[in-house]
């Protein structure tokens, strides 16, 4: 009996499934970058060797990607296997792609390398590394994608001159706002040099080297400095949760009032843990998201948690959006208590 004609039991099917489901999740990641979804989300067809000439990419690898894809339904394979079209699982899967990249491409070395990093004797020193440059890719398309429609929804009627984007990752917020507000200067504040090498590539193609600068800095030891003394509006996203545990997020909030002295308006938009949820029940990210920051070491709030701590440090919540994708986030606009 040939492989096609095989009958899975559901135990077998479960773990195949869960199986070739990792495979397709490094599938999409690779499939964006190299520019292979964006053709597929703009022709809705794609030919192996057109696009392989065309890319100069290998014809075997670039089909066998898409027929990773197929297994979940985010393409189809004619039989000749020449060609791949879009499925029922392509649009959701574009609209998320920038999590796979977080997963396997920013955070793929710290699973794979997983084993390592339990027994405590392994803990050690700089015992966890990702990637910062493609976090801060993914996490520009996650934050485009779900966190800036609610934001520009809390910036209305909101003034400012002068924007601090914490963690700015790849300047895209700052650089949205420039945009948006031709008014306004950004100042982009990130401790990883790989984030700062995006920002200025950003920030130089879309030519606001004069509006937007970057300061390498790490936000979680901030210091008042000159620049700093202007910014009325200080942004955050995505990188709230490295304040804690408890007793460190309320000293790091307390410190931005002093090292933004004149800032009216912070507004953070982060991921909570979560909550009521077991087993096959985890919504998307939030498992991958939980279990790479407890192999961090990293303790993520759940939203009472987060509300707890703003008023002991001197914010009081002026505005809030809850979203839905990624599960348990939120955007608070909170102003000096």
């Amino acid at each position: 009996m040939g492989t096609a004609e095989q009958q899975l039991s559901d135990e077998a099917q479960y773990c195949a499934d869960t199986f070739n489901g990792a495979i397709a999740s490094a599938a999409v990641s690779a499939a964006w970058e190299i520019g292979l979804l964006d053709e597929l989300e703009r022709a809705g067809r794609v030919g192996i060797d057109e696009f392989s000439a065309a890319s100069r990419a290998h014809p075997d690898v670039v089909r066998a990607i898409l027929v990773a894809l197929s297994s979940r339904r985010i393409v189809t394979l004619g039989p000749a296997r020449t060609a791949a079209t879009t499925d029922v699982g392509f649009e959701s899967a574009y609209r998320t792609k920038g999590f796979f990249y977080w997963l396997t491409r920013g955070c793929g070395e710290l699973l794979t390398t997983l084993p390592a990093k339990v027994l405590e004797a392994d803990r050690q020193g700089d015992f966890v590394r990702r990637d910062s440059r493609a976090i801060s890719v993914a996490c520009r398309n996650i934050a485009r994608t779900f966190f800036d429609p609610p934001f520009r929804e809390l910036l209305q009627g909101v003034d400012c001159a002068t924007v601090a984007d914490l963690g700015c990752g790849s300047s895209d917020r700052l650089i949205m706002l420039a945009d948006q507000m031709p008014q306004i200067r950004g100042i982009g504040i990130d401790v990883a040099a790989g984030a700062i090498t995006v920002s200025k590539e950003a920030i130089a193609e879309a030519g606001m080297e004069d509006r937007i600068s970057l300061v390498q800095d790490d936000v979680l030891n901030l210091a008042p400095r000159d620049e700093y003394a202007a910014v009325d509006l200080v942004t955050c996203f995505l990188m709230g949760h490295d304040f804690w545990p408890r007793e460190n997020a309320v000293t790091m909030l307390r410190r931005l009032r002093e090292s933004f002295p004149n800032a009216k308006n912070l507004i953070i938009g982060d991921t909570c843990r979560s909550t009521g949820v077991d087993g096959p029940g985890h919504p998307m990210f939030t498992l991958g998201f939980e279990t790479v920051h407890t192999v961090m070491d990293q303790y993520i709030p759940t939203l009472d948690e987060w509300s707890s701590v703003l008023e002991e440090s001197g914010w009081r919540i002026a505005d809030r959006r809850m979203i839905d994708l990624p599960a348990f986030s939120f955007i608070y606009r909170l102003t000096p208590a």
